[in-house]
C-alpha cells in the first residue's frame, strides 16, 4: 500500500514541521530521521516553519532531473578538487544545502552531509515503498491563482502576485502559500485588471514578435541557476516542455525564489512564475556586443 508523504509536527499550531509518513496511528518516519512519539499529522496551512532538511528532501523527491545532470559538483567558489556534493535533481543545490558550481567535481572526498540525507531518504523509501507525493508547484502559474500569508487562516483574503516586483498588487507582505478558493483582495483585483489590460495591449504583441524573431545562432547557450536570469533571456526548465521568454525578473535577498513575468510561445500568453533561485536552467542570452561572452549572474537584491 502506498503511503502519502505528509506534514508532521509535535505542536498543532506552530513549531517545526517535517515531511514523512505515518505507519498506523502512532509510528512515524520523517525524511530527516527526526524521531519523536509525539509527531502527528498537521494541515498544509499552519504557522509552522518547515525543517530545512525535509524541504531539501521534498525537492529531491519531486523535481525531475535536468538534462545531462551531473552526479557530483563542487561547492560554488571551491576548486574542482574540493569535496564532491550530490546535487538535488534540477538544482545547483546540494543535498546538504550548499550552493553548487555548474562544473563536475573531481575530488574523491564526498560531502558527509549529502551522504547523510541520501541515507535517510533511502531508508524512507525502503520502509514506505511507493510514496504518494504532494502536488508539484507549476513552473508558471495560471491567471486565477491567489496567494496568502504563511499560516493564515481560512477566512484570509487571497492576493495576486506581481511577477515584475515580487510583491502583491495591493502592497501586502509577500504571501507564499497558494490560497485556492479564498476571497480575492479587492485592491489586488482592481490593480491586476489594469496591469492585465496593459499586458494584453502592449506587452504581449511586443514579446510575441521578439520570440518569433528568436535566432539561436545569435545567442549564447549556457546552464546556470535562476538567479542569473535577466529580461530578454530564454530558458528551459526540467519538467516543462515549454520555452520561457523572460519579460521581467525580481529578486529579493531573503526570498529563496525568483519572481518572473514570462511569455509562453506554445500557449501564446504572458504568465507569472516563481522559480527556486538555485534551480538549474538551460539559458539562452544574446551575445554581448562583439563577443560571445555571457554576462555574469546578478547579485541578490535587497
Amino acid at each position: 500500500m502506498p503511503y502519502p508523504l505528509i506534514r508532521l509536527a509535535i505542536g498543532r499550531a506552530n513549531g517545526v514541521a517535517h515531511y514523512g509518513v505515518m505507519f498506523g496511528s502512532a509510528e512515524s518516519l520523517t525524511a530527516c530521521a527526526t524521531h519523536s512519539p509525539d509527531l502527528a499529522p498537521i494541515s498544509d496551512r499552519t504557522a509552522h516553519q518547515t525543517c530545512q532538511s525535509c524541504t531539501r528532501a521534498l525537492l529531491v523527491l519531486m523535481t525531475p532531473p535536468h538534462f545531462g545532470e551531473l552526479d557530483a559538483r563542487p561547492a560554488a567558489g571551491a576548486g574542482r578538487s574540493a569535496a564532491a556534493h550530490r546535487p538535488i535533481p534540477g538544482h545547483l543545490l546540494g543535498y546538504c544545502g550548499k550552493t553548487l558550481d555548474s562544473r563536475r567535481a573531481t575530488g574523491r572526498r564526498a560531502c558527509a552531509n549529502c551522504a547523510h540525507l541520501t541515507k535517510t531518504l533511502d531508508a524512507l523509501r525502503r520502509r514506505a515503498g511507493e510514496l504518494v507525493l504532494p502536488a508539484a508547484e507549476p513552473c508558471h502559474s495560471d491567471d486565477s491563482l491567489l496567494w496568502t500569508l504563511h499560516g493564515a487562516g481560512r477566512p484570509a483574503f487571497g492576493h495576486r502576485r506581481n511577477g515584475a516586483t515580487g510583491q502583491t498588487y495591493c502592497g501586502e507582505r509577500q504571501p507564499t502559500v497558494p490560497a485556492p478558493g479564498a476571497y480575492e483582495c479587492p485592491g489586488c483585483m482592481r490593480l491586476w485588471a489594469e496591469e492585465e489590460t496593459f499586458r494584453q495591449m502592449y506587452t504581449l504583441p511586443e514579446i510575441r514578435a521578439h520570440a518569433a524573431a528568436w535566432d539561436p545562432d545569435a545567442h549564447g547557450a549556457f546552464e546556470d541557476r535562476a538567479w542569473a536570469l535577466e529580461p530578454g533571456d530564454r530558458y528551459t526548465i526540467s519538467g516543462c516542455d515549454e520555452a520561457h521568454h523572460v519579460v521581467a525578473a525580481s529578486r529579493h535577498r531573503y526570498d529563496s525564489r525568483v519572481d518572473l513575468v514570462v511569455y509562453l510561445p506554445g500557449e501564446d500568453r504572458i504568465a507569472d512564475a516563481r522559480v527556486h533561485g538555485d534551480r538549474l536552467l538551460g539559458i539562452q542570452r544574446p551575445f554581448a556586443t562583439g563577443t560571445a561572452t555571457v554576462l555574469p549572474a546578478p547579485q541578490r537584491e535587497a
